[in-house]
Order: C-alpha cells, then sequence, then structure tokens
C-alpha cells in the first residue's frame, strides 16, 4: 500500500476567517509523496488570496499527488451559500506550477460563483426595464397620445 501523508491545518485569525467570523479550514493532503514544509507554505500562501474572490468559504481541500513524472494537484472549496462546491483539477511536472493552474482555475470558478449569486453582473434589470420605457415614451410626439400610437 503506497504511503500517505495526512496534513491538517487550520487557519485561523481574523485574516483568515470567512465573512461570518468563522475559521476557514484548510486541508492539505499528499498522497504518493511525501509534502515538504516549503510546499506547504506554498500552497497555504497561493490559497490565502481565494478568500480575496470570495468571502463564504468553509473550508479548502489540497490533494497533492505525485504519479510518474507528473505531478496531481485537486482543490475543492466548499461555500458556505447553499452548499456550493468548487472543484479543479491540474497535471504537471512542476508541483508549484500545478498548485498555480490549480488556483487560477479555482479563481475564475469563484468570480463566476460570486457573479452567479450577485446576479447578472450585479445589475438590478428592473432599473434598465424603468429606464427603456421612459425613453420610449419620451420618443412619442407631444400631439399623439398613447391610445392615438397603439391604433395606428
Amino acid at each position: 500500500m503506497p504511503s500517505r501523508k495526512l496534513t491538517v491545518t487550520t487557519l485561523t485569525g481574523s485574516r483568515r476567517a470567512n465573512n461570518r467570523g468563522l475559521p476557514v479550514k484548510l486541508t492539505i493532503v499528499a498522497k504518493h509523496a511525501k509534502i515538504t514544509d516549503a510546499i506547504k507554505e506554498y500552497a497555504e500562501d497561493k490559497v490565502e488570496r481565494l478568500e480575496r474572490f470570495f468571502d463564504r468559504i468553509n473550508s479548502i481541500h489540497v490533494t497533492l499527488d505525485k504519479q510518474g513524472d507528473s505531478n496531481r494537484c485537486e482543490i475543492e472549496i466548499a461555500a458556505a451559500r447553499h452548499g456550493h462546491f468548487v472543484a479543479s483539477v491540474t497535471n504537471t511536472e512542476d508541483i508549484h506550477a500545478a498548485i498555480d493552474l490549480c488556483l487560477d482555475k479555482s479563481e475564475r470558478q469563484l468570480k463566476k460563483l460570486k457573479e452567479k449569486i450577485r446576479g447578472h453582473k450585479g445589475t438590478d434589470k428592473r432599473k434598465k426595464l424603468g429606464r427603456d420605457v421612459k425613453r420610449q415614451t419620451q420618443r412619442l410626439p407631444k400631439d399623439e397620445t398613447y391610445e392615438d400610437a397603439v391604433n395606428e
């Protein structure tokens, strides 16, 4: 059976808490390889930036796997709102590149999720609809009423 080293880190403190003041749980797991302190710190520092894109993160699970010459990185993020879940996977020769690429994918997914939750780019469609109706009614000639325009 292959060796597996499990490292569990819980991030706490005001900087590492989600918007509800609860700590974000970070779990780093290495499969088929040993995780060094340098790689662990690198992953922790990089994962920290994900919290800037989405503030309702409950837990982040990072799995680093060595498969021959390839390094695989999996990141799974559990968000508090409505059970949202974000996952990304990359395979590269360099473990640092795998972490970076995986985090880039996760960033894009979190931005997309946040935009989806906020609505279409944060705009209120009712305001836009009201402006369009107002513009159309302003285009009517002053002599003509609405009923006259409809009857034509």
